[in-house]
């Protein structure tokens, strides 16, 4: 079995949700100063539960795909012009040094009236060792 190393993951983006269609909506964030940039969509079951699948890319080659593990949540703040949300993924590979990537990334993210978010990301990536999965392929 290839030795699997992982990475710490945390970090802020921001961006928008918009509609797609009725019960789907679709997010696009960037990180800043370093440019990562995620892009989703959520499928709503009800008014508050959804599933999402989507990527995040760190650079050209360099993608994560994740999908969600159990349900989504985006439900009203004290603030009337504000919805807090929380999601896991589960990582599901990707390219590059992703390729055969797997873990989880929790979004905890606000969506003001307009459609602006703001997301942080906190979670752990497995990557395989390249030069020990290039023997085992061998």
């Amino acid at each position: 079995m290839p030795a699997m190393r992982h990475l710490s993951y945390e970090m802020r983006l921001t961006g928008r949700l918009t509609p797609v269609s009725a019960g789907v909506l679709r997010r696009a964030e960037t990180e800043l100063p370093d440019g990562a940039r995620l892009e989703s969509e959520l499928l709503f079951a009800d008014e508050s539960t959804f599933r999402e699948h989507g990527t995040v890319t760190f650079g050209p080659g360099s993608h994560l795909h994740f999908q969600t593990l159990g349900m989504g949540q985006l439900t009203p703040s004290v603030d009337p012009d504000v919805r807090l949300g929380t999601v896991t993924w589960e990582l599901d590979g990707g390219r590059g040094r992703f390729e055969h990537a797997s873990g989880r990334i929790t979004s905890n993210f606000m969506v003001r009236a307009q459609g602006e978010v703001e997301d942080a990301h906190i979670g752990f990536v497995f990557l395989c060792d390249r030069a020990e999965e290039e023997e085992h392929t061998q």
